[in-house]
């Protein structure tokens, strides 16, 4: 059975959520829209219409899942499990590259996994630190702000840490290391319109 006993009610209002907006950016970009949940979330057409969800980025290790037969979307499948030696380095660039094409082009895109906490807030975590120049700190506080439950595991943080680095040369870890952030104040604002 499982316990949410000591679980903050947003944390437990997030998990039962299917899917979270990370950027809405202004209108007059014509940017698609970012969106981070979980498996529940495609298994609801509804929804996936509602918010116009035309790319979805798959984080996942399951070969029951059945293949998204819409002709208007678009998936891009990363088999990776959520265990901290698993290899997702490998995936970083290619998922960051689709992902970035399909906002540009003005297509909503929904990144999912299981239950939308290690797999795909971990690609959306780096997807960020690239695009936008945010050490691995700031962007999981950014993500975590509108999906609580994101918690990438220690191997993702690890990961997510070096693609830090290997994206933002220009700065040193002890520099974004022990950075903490109010709820209410950050600068990439602007991307959300929230």
């Amino acid at each position: 059975m499982i316990r949410f006993d000591g679980v903050p009610p947003e944390i437990i209002q997030a998990m039962c959520t299917p899917m979270h907006q990370i950027l809405l950016p202004p209108p007059a970009q014509h940017l698609g829209h970012l969106w981070l949940g979980s498996f529940a979330a495609i298994s609801d057409n509804d929804l996936l219409r509602k918010h116009r969800i035309t790319h979805i980025v798959q984080v996942i290790d399951v070969s029951w899942l059945p293949p998204v037969n819409d002709p208007n979307m678009t998936v891009t499948r990363i088999d990776i499990m959520d265990i901290p030696s698993a290899d997702l380095k490998s995936h970083l660039d290619a998922a960051c590259a689709g992902i970035e094409k399909s906002l540009t082009s003005g297509k909503n895109v929904l990144v999912h996994c299981q239950q939308g906490i290690s797999r795909s807030a971990s690609v959306v975590i780096a997807y960020l630190i690239k695009k936008y120049d945010m050490s691995y700190e700031y962007a999981y506080a950014f993500v975590k702000r509108y999906r609580a439950c994101v918690e990438p595991n220690s191997g993702f943080v690890k990961c997510l840490k070096e693609w830090e680095i290997r994206q933002r040369p220009h700065i040193t870890r002890s520099q974004t290391e022990y950075v903490s952030f109010p709820p209410t104040v950050f600068p990439h604002d602007h991307l959300t319109y929230r």
